[in-house]
């Protein structure tokens, strides 16, 4: 059985074609988690990325005095761990299945040793990430803003702006990628994501934004901060 399908949802990916995620699907493992099992401890070396195929698992992040710091739960179709998949640094939280799932593995040797094969897809993936650090740099340089919507309307603007896009532009970004980029929740950023295509100023593609309406954006932006140009203080 292919599981392509699932691979589809993941944003590092998001560049490759239908032949290239058949070729990637059959480097994956298929593995299941009983209900309570930790699939990795955090500071643990480990370097899989993980798409869950059925279930469901909780990643926690724990500070000083083991105060939690971050917590979510991923369920089917859904993945986590892709930096690792890259940088192999140890895991910034802990994974625990909540009930019996079955995951998609990936692990750093196996994508590494796929890549070397497959050297289109090597540089898809370069410019993916490249893409990925420039729109960091636009995160970074948003101001202190109220809510979720004007947090993420400011990034894709930004954005926008940093590509000179005047009218319409794809960034090839999930609900899942703008939360990680602008610090807000995912299930807020899928809420957000929700109402700006249901109004018509982006455009998905599975579960990617493949075009932004720029001009409608910046006037919804405009009236949602009631006339404050876009990057003032």
């Amino acid at each position: 059985m292919s599981y392509a399908y699932l691979l589809r949802n993941v944003s590092l990916f998001a560049q490759l074609n239908e032949d290239e995620l058949e070729l990637l699907a059959a480097e994956f493992i298929l593995q299941h988690f009983r209900r309570g099992q930790v699939l990795f401890q955090q500071g643990s070396a480990t370097n899989c990325l993980y798409i869950v195929k059925s279930g469901s698992v909780q990643v926690t992040a724990f500070g000083k005095d083991n105060a939690i710091t971050y917590t979510d739960v991923f369920r089917a179709e859904q993945y986590f761990g892709e930096f690792s998949l890259l940088d192999g640094l140890p895991r910034s939280g802990e994974a625990v299945a909540l009930e019996h799932s079955d995951l998609l593995l990936l692990t750093r040797p196996t994508f590494f040793r796929f890549l070397e094969r497959q050297t289109m897809v090597a540089i898809k993936l370069l410019v993916t990430v490249s893409r990925r650090m420039r729109f960091a740099e636009s995160a970074i340089d948003q101001p202190l803003v109220r809510s979720a919507e004007e947090k993420l309307v400011r990034l894709l603007l930004n954005i926008a702006q940093h590509y000179q896009a005047e009218s319409r532009f794809s960034v090839r970004l999930t609900a899942d990628d703008l939360a990680a980029l602008s610090g807000v929740t995912r299930s807020a950023a899928h809420s957000v994501i929700d109402k700006l295509r249901e109004q018509g100023l982006i455009e998905l593609d599975r579960s990617h934004i493949a075009r932004v309406n720029v001009a409608k954006l910046q006037a919804h932006f405009q009236r949602m901060v009631q006339g404050v140009p876009l990057g003032a203080n």
